[in-house]
């Protein structure tokens, strides 16, 4: 009786008719100048993660069972190895014995402050009196700067009253206009300190 999972023989065949297992290629290559080329990836079995035991060769058991010692037994005079051997130790200096200067404290000066460092927690407060002047601090009587008042009419320039030269029909500014203007500006200027 066949029962519906077993396979008939024609599908126990592989493809192609091949019974063998498939070579692909990573593991294996063609027998051909191509698979001569691409050589497969072969490594040694030996290496790799899983492979081999670290734990064997780093333990202490392995270093005592692999000392190497006097082969001529153990009868009086025959061990040459040295009976206590000398404590493993490094021969370089630790690390306090290098640069020993940068080890010291080292002194600084002072330099400049950040900014609002060196101010005082409380600042000083200004009395009133410095804020406030009252009667008599100051003279009120002294007159305030000078300056060129040009007259005035309505709060702008009367034009007609300042020097101005002589209109002419073409409106192009001449030299003759500028240094007018700069004479007049001074004359203004001087009159306030010589009148």
């Amino acid at each position: 009786m066949i029962w519906e999972w077993e396979l008939t023989a024609v599908q126990k065949r592989n493809s192609f008719g091949s019974c063998q297992g498939r070579k692909i290629f990573p593991f294996h290559h063609a027998p051909d100048r191509l698979g001569n080329q691409l050589v497969p990836i072969l490594g040694d079995p030996y290496r790799g993660p899983g492979s081999y035991d670290n734990e064997e060769r780093s333990s202490m058991v392995y270093a005592l069972t692999h000392k190497p010692e006097s082969i001529k037994g153990y009868v009086l005079g025959a061990r040459t190895s040295l009976r206590f051997p000398p404590d493993c130790k490094t021969e370089t200096p630790g690390p306090g014995t290098h640069q020993s200067a940068w080890g010291k404290d080292r002194k600084f000066q002072p330099a400049a402050a950040p900014f609002s460092v060196k101010s005082s927690r409380f600042p000083q407060k200004a009395l009133d009196r410095e804020l406030f002047p009252g009667p008599g601090t100051y003279e009120a009587d002294k007159l305030p700067h000078k300056k060129i008042t040009w007259p005035m009419k309505f709060g702008s320039p009367d034009w007609a009253l300042v020097p101005m030269p002589e209109r002419r029909t073409l409106r192009t500014e001449l030299i003759t206009d500028k240094e007018f203007r700069k004479h007049r500006n001074r004359l203004a200027y001087l009159s306030l300190y010589y009148s």
